[in-house]
């Protein structure tokens, strides 16, 4: 090797040692520095978080549902702590730490303490964490601990907790606040219940340990405002019993019931309860999140529709024929074997007969099947609902010419299948029927406070003002309440209150083969009471009972009595309602009848009318007065024709065709607004005629 290349190699070789070297005290320059970093992070005072308190959450009465109780850690500073004072009383102090905890004996505890106080570097022990108030009020009253922080080392860190007083009593729609998947009410109203949180300096002490500074920087939190919610408790109360025993009795899957109050839509109880490893509790809020085929419960609106298109009368016939009816290649059926034969179609309601609204539906608008879907969103069946509770939206609803669509969707959609709603979405249909037309929306809350004080309050929001005529709902409530009187839930029939209402018994799976050949149902039942004055409508849903039956009618219907008997016997409203409906008012609501009656009752009020000579006759109204105008009818009746008795007290009307020699069939009480012989067909003496009449 030349002289120079041994030259150039000894100065490359230096360069990479120099290199090496240099690359050595940078790490280790690095090291220094992150490990400086770190003690000295360590040290430094840091700012924490300070969680408000949750608001309250209260039942419409102001009973506590759900609150925010403090919780603590609480630790023991040795180091203040007189050596003299812990020898003489660490004994004792053992003892009543055992005592109240009960987690170790008197002997452990002391043991603990002890070892801990021989230690020189950690000087903060941790005697326990979660504990309440009571028990930290209980601890300041110890030996060595009741002199407090400075000489008796004691010290509590409040942790947040949210506690619910009545445990699980609708524990799924009050709610909870969690990182994964949170729910009910404490979800949707997470930002008003959150509050402002503080900030608290504090400096670490022990690897377990933080101390409290004083600071500028530190602010105290402020609490999030409460809400009232519309729940009762003890309407919640009964509703989950009656639920619970039903799920027992039948060996169900799940069920849910809601009560609603009709005019405000209040929801005063809701249940989903689900038997799951020896206990009921709340999975899933089946009300407002389970979309299925509603069945026989949906016939309410299939025959609402009908009478609104003009397509019947309730007192038509409808032939039920043996039971079976053909639709194209399917099948339908009735539960009762033979059918019904030739009924009403009122009456076909009332016995749930598939065969008999099936074809009634069918015939009326199998040309035009978009008008029977149209008319179901016009009445706001099938619109979604505005809930402060979150809910999936699968509603479903086949269109025509939609993939799926056939000749036999109708019929079968008309008897509640081919088609997807929730119970709450049926309750809130059938609460309007029973609230006049007016559909209102289920609301959960009424106000926010703060500091006891109302920030706003949550009135009544309507969906839809009329879902139909006021004359197809006079016409179908006798019918719905003629379900519990002798239909499919005659077994709930009162003497104490008339119930309105609907069974349904759905098939799952139709059409599909299940394991072992076996059948599944959802019943249902849904309705309002009292029927003559609905003050609340409730829906209840049982899925898949497997024992003691599997029809609406006595699976579900039961537990609906349960909760409207107890809920009549408790509700003293319900029971003035008849008085305060029938008070005076400033203008009678006047009906056809007697002109004689009318007038020396419009003489008593005081009130202005214009006279007719008419023995009968029927009043309108203007600014000024009200008209008697004149109703020919003994003059109808002379000529053998039917008069109009649309209007006329049930009473009037009955005195009249009997004298006429007809036989009279009833259906409802009050006022006539339906006639099974139309106003000027002839009729001859002992022919039969159908009233409806509603209140």
């Amino acid at each position: 090797m030349s002289m120079k290349n041994k030259v150039n190699y000894r100065v490359i070789s230096l360069y990479v040692f120099m290199c090496v070297v240099a690359l050595v005290v940078v790490s280790k320059i690095l090291v220094i520095q992150r490990l400086n970093q770190e003690i000295s992070s360590v040290n430094l005072p840091k700012l924490f978080k300070i969680q408000a308190p949750r608001g309250n959450i209260f039942s419409d009465d102001g009973s506590l549902l759900a609150i925010s109780m403090p919780l603590y850690n609480v630790f023991l500073d040795l180091s203040v702590i007189d050596e003299q004072l812990f020898n003489e009383d660490v004994s004792s102090l053992s003892q009543s730490l055992s005592t109240l905890f009960k987690d170790k004996s008197a002997k452990k505890y002391e043991q603990y303490l002890r070892q801990y106080r021989s230690k020189k570097r950690n000087k903060y022990v941790k005697l326990r964490n979660k504990v309440s108030h009571n028990e930290l009020t209980m601890l300041k009253s110890f030996p060595i601990l009741k002199l407090g922080k400075n000489r008796g080392g004691l010290i509590a860190e409040e942790r947040p907790n949210r506690e619910n007083p009545f445990g699980l009593l609708a524990r799924r729609t009050i709610g909870v606040l969690r990182e994964s998947n949170p729910i009910g009410l404490e979800r949707a109203y997470n930002k008003t219940l959150s509050g402002t949180d503080g900030l608290q300096l504090k400096q670490r002490v022990d690897k377990s340990f933080w101390r409290n500074e004083e600071s500028d920087l530190n602010s105290l939190p402020k609490s999030g405002n409460d809400i009232v919610t519309t729940i009762n408790i003890d309407i919640q109360d009964v509703t989950e019993k009656a639920l619970k025993s039903a799920l027992r009795y039948h060996d169900a899957d799940w069920g849910t019931a809601v009560l609603m109050e009709v005019e405000s839509g209040h929801i005063k109880a809701i249940a989903n309860l689900k038997y799951e490893d020896g206990v009921f509790d709340e999975h899933y809020n089946h009300a407002i999140a389970e979309h299925s085929e509603p069945g026989s419960t949906f016939k309410l609106a299939s025959v609402i529709a009908g009478l609104e298109d003009d397509f019947y009368s309730l007192l038509d016939s409808v032939d039920t024929e043996d039971g079976t009816h053909q639709f194209y290649d399917k099948t339908m059926r009735d539960s009762k074997k033979g059918g019904y034969g030739k009924i009403s179609i009122g009456d076909a309601f009332v016995q749930s007969s598939n065969v008999g609204i099936s074809k009634v539906i069918n015939s009326s608008y199998k040309d035009k099947p978009q008008d029977f879907i149209d008319r179901i969103y016009k009445m706001g069946l099938c619109t979604p609902l505005d809930l402060e509770l979150p809910y999936p939206n699968s509603l479903l609803i086949k269109q025509p010419g939609s993939p799926g669509w056939s000749g036999v969707t109708l019929p079968w959609m008309s008897i509640g299948y081919s088609l997807r709603l929730t119970p709450l979405h049926i309750l809130t249909f059938y609460n309007a029927v029973a609230n006049n037309g007016v559909m209102v929306s289920p609301l959960f809350t009424t106000q926010i406070l703060k500091d006891g004080q109302k920030v706003s309050e949550h009135s009544k929001q309507i969906i839809n003002p009329a879902i139909c005529s006021k004359s197809s709902i006079d016409q179908i409530i006798p019918y719905l309440i003629d379900v519990v009187e002798k239909g499919t839930a005659k077994s709930i029939r009162t003497k104490e209150y008339k119930i309105a209402g609907k069974t349904g018994t759905t098939l799952l799976a139709y059409g599909k083969k299940l394991e072992d050949n076996k059948k599944q149902y959802q019943t249902s039942f849904v309705g309002f009471f009292p029927a003559e004055h609905p003050k609340y409508s409730c829906i209840v849903v049982i899925n898949n009972p497997k024992e003691n039956g599997f029809y609406g009618g006595n699976v579900s219907a039961p537990v609906f009595k349960e909760i409207s008997d107890k809920v009549f016997a408790s509700d003293i409203s319900i029971h003035n309602s008849i008085f305060i409906a029938e008070q005076t008012k400033d203008t009678p609501n006047l009906t056809q009848g007697k002109t004689e009656d009318m007038s020396k009752l419009l003489d008593n009020l005081s009130l202005e009318y214009e006279k007719t000579k008419s023995n009968w006759m029927v009043p309108s109204y203007s600014s000024k007065k009200i008209n008697l105008e004149r109703r020919n009818i003994e003059k109808d009746f002379e000529e053998g024709l039917m008069p109009n008795l649309f209007g006329m007290n049930l009473l009037d009307a009955v005195y009249l065709l009997e004298n006429a020699g007809l036989q009279v069939e009833i259906k409802g009480k009050g006022h006539i607004v339906n006639q099974s012989i139309k106003k000027g067909d002839r009729f001859w003496g002992n022919q039969k005629i159908s009233l409806i009449a509603s209140i």
